[in-house]
């Protein structure tokens, strides 16, 4: 006769724990779970909020690595949890006992399925598709690795379903992951094959060029060639316009003798269009909105470049009257730097974004919008689940729910002479392996993840400046609907959110020097010295104010100097043979750091935050100064000369910098500047060896004479036109690969000035080696 035991002593139970095998897979699991944990801090942190550090080589490297790893991982654990998926039956002989264990894993599997889905929902909300022309070579097309972890998750999703009741809320919650992986990923790849096509996005280039060709052979239409007039640069709208395919590019087909009526019949819609635009709703932030749709305009334009199309064929030269008429009429320079700024913020949202592509379709944003909003509601309800701790039941599960694996136990008293079947496990004693907690933590960290990045989405389309460009046009395309309350609400509710929860980025510039003259000891000055990109800081208006200064005082003479700028004939100094001697001799770069120390000498102080007597001139010539110094050392690329002589020149120079100034500081004794200044010009002359140290030195004596002589006042207003001349000399380039990585870290100061000379129909040098058609010359 045989005895069942409703529970079972503590001798069986830790027999049975000892030789069912559970405990090291389980343990293997949890530090693959760890690990796991980390990839998804990677994958997550640099796919969501690091975009402009993927370019660096090693956050690159850990990120594909991490992609590559995370999902065999994932499938590891989920076949090797001991026990594989579902249940497991273990039957142990312990003396005169028979011991059944049966072993479940669902709660476990199901919650790794969960985050595995949620990691994969923000790669594809973070994965950017680029529908960019074959002469830009920019084009990132869909991610296949993205689909094969898709497919893959839904098999193990199918599978782990199969294991269980299909009514179980856990189950349903796994399927909906990944439902939500591939609706989005079907409605992204959609949005890419349109935008590939579309006249408005992949295509956009050759359009555009065929475009300013017409309007420049003036058979349809003539340009005007005042400056007060705008130019009839398209905004948006192409897509709707018939064309015909020529050698340059596509160009329209003008269907009647009165063209401007036929474009706007077809839905054109152009900036002088946008221009004349006059309304009640939009007339106190109408200027701005002008401006936002002249620099989507200008955006086009910089792609035509980007394509490696001539200015010639661009159109540029024609196209830049407005523009030039814009510089001459800005005071303080504000108004041209965020017209470029918004431009440079469109290029990097095409290339860079995985939103700009959505637009290629009026109604797609409505429907990622929607979608994002189900995704916030699917994780909400997960967290709540969770919290509540009743969700996800298994079958015949209704109690002690926390280990990652849990057996129920029976133990029968076996006799000789009968054998009985065992029970149900009504009142059986339970053992439990793992914790879920290892699997919990991630899922509670990656949907408030969703959420946030969901959020985000969201935000991005309804404040984004593409979304203001769609607006502010089919505003302008449909007159008739201006009237309309339904259309004033959205345009008023867009632009009030715009206005209240979004900020005016912050153009910034990072800033080096060769002589550290006060240097702090402080954990933070320490942590910002290893700082690869410098020490950044908010471009100043003084700075603005002097560049466009200088580019406009050069129109107004006719022409802009396509030389090195001189201090012979800035600062008078002809009479000075050795500087003239050494500049001559001397190439950019040398030039730079020569007039970099120079000018830090110059402003030398004998307190570290003294302030400046004149703020104006002298914040420009020292922001600059820095910032050229911050090119020379970490951006050389970005220069005309060599980029491994430029570092290595810079660090010479530091070097030798910082082996005469170690020990040495400024005294508290020195109350003047005059003698703060003179003291440091000595000691460089005196224990310098480094020939451009020793030059900055020299022109620094000079130019405290020129202070003693004629002013402080004047020596910084020569230096901030120096500088500003300077910056412009360097900003034309042919490198247009390195403006692009630039504005792919976050951007540039010189490449904002690049964009701008680029409009301007500026693309080189008269001493490079290139067409003197394209030279700086104008």
């Amino acid at each position: 006769m045989s005895n069942l035991n409703q529970t079972c002593s503590n001798d069986a139970l830790d027999y049975f724990n000892e030789n069912i095998g559970l405990r090291g897979p389980i343990t293997r699991v949890n530090a693959l779970i760890v690990v796991n944990a980390i990839l998804m801090g990677f994958m997550v942190g640099i796919g969501a909020y690091g975009h402009r550090y993927r370019h660096n080589p090693l956050i690159r490297f850990l990120f594909l690595a991490a992609t590559i790893l995370f999902l065999p991982i994932v499938s590891y654990i989920v076949s090797s949890s001991g026990l594989g998926i579902g249940k497991l039956t273990s039957i142990l002989h312990y003396g005169e006992l028979l011991i059944k264990g049966e072993c479940y894993t669902g709660l476990h599997i199901i919650f790794i399925l969960i985050w595995t889905g949620f990691v994969l929902i923000i790669g594809i909300n973070t994965t950017a598709l680029v529908a960019a022309d074959a002469r830009e070579g920019r084009s990132i097309h869909p991610n296949m690795t993205l689909l094969i972890q898709a497919l893959w998750t839904c098999y193990l999703g199918i599978y782990t379903s199969k294991m269980f009741v299909l009514k179980s809320f856990g189950n349903l919650l796994l399927l909906g992951a990944v439902g939500f992986i591939f609706v989005k990923l079907l409605l992204k790849y959609y949005a890419w094959c349109i935008a590939r096509k579309s006249l408005a996005f992949g295509r956009n280039p050759r359009l555009i060029v065929g475009y300013m060709e017409q309007l420049q052979d003036g058979g349809h239409i003539v340009m005007s060639e005042s400056e007060h007039i705008p130019p009839p640069l398209i905004v948006t709208g192409e897509h709707n316009m018939q064309v015909q395919e020529k050698p340059c590019g596509y160009k329209f087909k003008w269907i009647s003798s009165r063209v401007t009526g036929d474009m706007n019949s077809k839905g054109l819609v152009t900036f002088d269009k946008v221009w004349q635009l006059n309304d009640t709703l939009l007339r106190s932030k109408s200027l701005e909105l002008k401006e936002l749709c002249f620099s989507f305009a200008l955006f086009k334009l910089l792609r035509c470049r980007i394509a490696r199309y001539t200015i010639t064929e661009v159109g540029f030269i024609k196209g830049s009257n407005f523009l030039r008429q814009m510089l001459l009429e800005d005071n303080d320079g504000e108004r041209v730097f965020a017209a470029i700024a918004h431009e440079l913020s469109f290029l990097h949202d095409y290339y860079y974004s995985p939103h700009p592509i959505t637009y290629s379709r009026s109604w797609l944003p409505i429907v990622s919008i929607f979608i994002s909003i189900l995704s916030i509601f699917y994780s909400l309800v997960v967290l709540k689940d969770i919290t509540i701790g009743v969700a996800i039941p298994l079958v015949n599960l209704t109690s002690h729910p926390e280990g990652q694996i849990n057996c129920y136990i029976s133990c029968i008293e076996i006799s000789s002479d009968t054998s009985r079947s065992l029970s149900t496990r009504g009142g059986s004693s339970i053992i439990s392996f793992g914790t879920l907690y290892f699997d919990i933590m991630p899922l509670y960290i990656l949907a408030a993840l969703v959420m946030l990045n969901e959020v985000r989405d969201i935000a991005s389309y309804i404040c984004s400046n593409w979304t203001i460009v769609a607006l502010v046009c089919q505003y302008v395309k449909h007159g008739s609907r201006r009237q309309s309350a339904t259309m004033q609400r959205c345009v008023s509710c867009v632009l009030w959110i715009k206005g209240k929860f979004t900020r005016n980025s912050e153009d910034k510039m990072s800033q080096s020097s060769i002589l550290a003259l006060h240097p702090r000891k402080t954990p933070m000055a320490l942590l910002q010295r290893l700082h690869l990109a410098g020490q950044p800081k908010k471009t100043p208006s003084a700075v603005k104010s002097a560049i466009v200064g200088a580019l406009r005082n050069s129109y107004k003479r006719g022409q802009i100097s396509g030389h090195v700028p001189s201090f012979q004939r800035i600062l008078h100094l002809q009479d000075d043979n050795k500087i003239i001697w050494t500049f001559g001799e001397r190439g950019t770069t040398e030039i730079m750091l020569v007039c970099h120390i120079a000018t830090a000498i110059l402003g030398a102080r004998s307190r570290p935050h003294q302030p400046p007597s004149n703020s104006d001139h002298m914040s420009a010539a020292n922001h600059i100064s820095q910032y050229c110094a911050y090119l020379v050392a970490h951006c050389p690329e970005l220069l005309p000369e060599d980029d491994e002589w430029c570092k290595s020149l810079y660090k010479a120079i530091k070097k030798d910098a910082k082996r005469v100034l170690v020990g040495k500081k400024i005294r508290q004794s020195m109350t003047s500047e005059l003698e703060c200044q003179n003291w440091l010009i000595e000691l460089l002359c005196a224990e310098g060896k480094h020939e451009v140290l020793l030059d900055g030195a020299r022109l620094a004596e000079r130019l405290v004479g020129l202070t003693e002589e004629e002013g402080e006042e004047m020596a910084w207003k020569a230096l901030a036109v120096f500088w500003s001349e300077m910056i412009l000399y360097v900003a034309p380039s042919h490198n247009i690969d390195g403006h692009l990585e630039a504005i792919a870290r976050g951007g540039e100061l010189i490449t904002l000035v690049w964009a701008l000379v680029t409009h301007l129909g500026i693309v080189g040098r008269s001493d490079d080696i290139t067409d003197s058609a394209t030279t700086i010359d104008v």
